[in-house]
């Protein structure tokens, strides 16, 4: 499990997030298919139901996230955060494109229709910004744990390539998003709720794709304390001063 307790990144104001995700944006991963070799039917019955379920959450043009941050921003006079979204929904986009153009590569077809993906999307629209953000880094920490056992389920030096971007990041996403929740109340109540939405959407991930955890070297009790382990890491950083 990764710890980012410590990293300098937790102290970014939002116009220093608004330059790490500029220059991030000039480092996009070029993925190398020229050793890539065909996948057996096996193995795309392992890879590809999972990575269509997240190339489908990875994307999104996030005009209602939009409108809830311009909202917050401008009642908080925080016009860099307006901008630090942008770059965060840009990068999400990157994910789904990476993951698109594997598939595309394998010939698999994206999937239209997701019932997790519409799920989390609802999640979100039930409250304000403090209820996007809270629902979104939800997914990120699940994220760090899925590419991260999809990387070591699989020996596609493309696919592993993919997962290594990815991993590094949502380690950033983690930190970014739970500096945006410092801006709020957060007590114990709250935190409760985090853990509780956490833990039931740990269930749901769990019992579709528990297949590739496993083929990663996760078992049920590894997934569920590395993840609930980010959990506490974001509850602690969301904890602190402004």
């Amino acid at each position: 499990m990764v710890n980012f307790l410590n990293s300098k990144m937790n102290d970014f104001t939002y116009k220093e997030w608004n330059q790490y995700f500029s220059g991030n944006n000039e480092r996009r991963l070029e993925i190398d298919f020229s050793k890539e070799k065909n996948l057996s039917e096996k193995e795309r019955r392992l890879l590809f139901p999972s990575i269509r379920e997240f190339q489908k959450g990875e994307g999104s043009d996030g005009r209602f996230l939009m409108e809830t941050v311009n909202k917050f921003a401008d009642k908080n006079n925080l016009p860099e955060y307006i901008e630090a979204m942008l770059w965060f929904v840009k990068e999400e986009n990157w994910h789904s494109a990476y993951l698109r153009k594997y598939m595309d590569h394998h010939q698999v077809k994206i999937k239209e229709r997701s019932f997790l993906d519409k799920v989390f999307r609802n999640l979100r629209r039930l409250g304000g910004i403090k209820c996007e953000v809270t629902v979104l880094v939800t997914a990120e920490m699940i994220a760090l744990t899925y590419y991260d056992a999809l990387a070591k389920s699989t020996e596609s030096a493309a696919l592993k390539s993919i997962c290594a971007q990815m991993l590094h990041d949502e380690i950033p996403h983690i930190m970014f998003q739970s500096y945006t929740l410092r801006h709020f109340k957060n007590g114990p109540i709250d935190e409760l709720m985090r853990i509780l939405l956490m833990e039931i959407t740990l269930l749901f991930v769990w019992g579709a794709f528990h297949n590739v955890y496993k083929a990663g070297g996760y078992d049920l009790d590894r997934y569920l304390k590395e993840n609930l382990g980010y959990l506490n890491q974001s509850i602690l950083l969301a904890r602190s001063k402004i």
